[in-house]
């Protein structure tokens, strides 16, 4: 079944109880009922400034967000059932089994970072944090583009501009996008 945004899994589950519900426990690490919308996708899409520039996806999920980006995106996805649900999807692409820290330690050229790793009550948030700093810092991160469920700033003080690139209301729930850049 391929996934057309968070209103039509609801629509697809209205009058069925129980249909979603087994796959709860699945969604909890990615911080909310279902993978972002097509909406969101491309309102992230549209918030990169330079597509000259290579990116690089965080955190891939199911492909909602790798769906819209540039073929020569690299993607990023350390949850296995997800992993082996993107190579399926995108065989073509270039997706990575592992964590996101030690490919961005690795980055050697300046990237659009493109995350959708979640900012609330993620344990590991501050690792990713740093490690993006290190990435501005050395110029290998020119640009990144991420979602919040909470109109917090995720990244603040990092890049010397940050702002809100957008609401999305077709996203449930609602998401702010943040854009960074130089």
């Amino acid at each position: 079944m391929e996934y057309t945004g968070a209103l039509a899994l609801l629509r697809a589950g209205l009058g069925k109880p129980g249909k979603h519900l087994a796959d709860l426990s699945d969604w909890a690490s990615i911080g909310a009922i279902c993978e972002s919308s097509h909406w969101l996708a491309r309102r992230m899409k549209n918030a990169i400034s330079d597509a000259t520039l290579p990116v690089l996806e965080l955190g891939a999920g199911y492909g909602s967000v790798t769906r819209v980006l540039p073929p020569s995106t690299v993607s990023i996805e350390r949850d296995t059932k997800r992993f082996d649900a993107l190579r399926v999807a995108f065989p073509d692409r270039t997706i990575l089994d592992g964590c996101a820290m030690p490919v961005l330690a690795q980055l050697n050229t300046p990237t659009v970072v493109i995350s959708s790793i979640p900012s609330i009550n993620n344990p590991e948030f501050g690792r990713l944090s740093a490690a993006i700093a290190r990435g501005h810092k050395t110029g290998m991160i020119a640009e990144l583009i991420t979602y919040t469920y909470f109109p917090h700033d995720p990244f603040a003080g990092i890049f010397p501009n940050s702002k809100m690139a957008g609401l999305e209301l077709l996203n449930i729930p609602p998401a702010f996008v943040w854009r960074y850049s130089c």
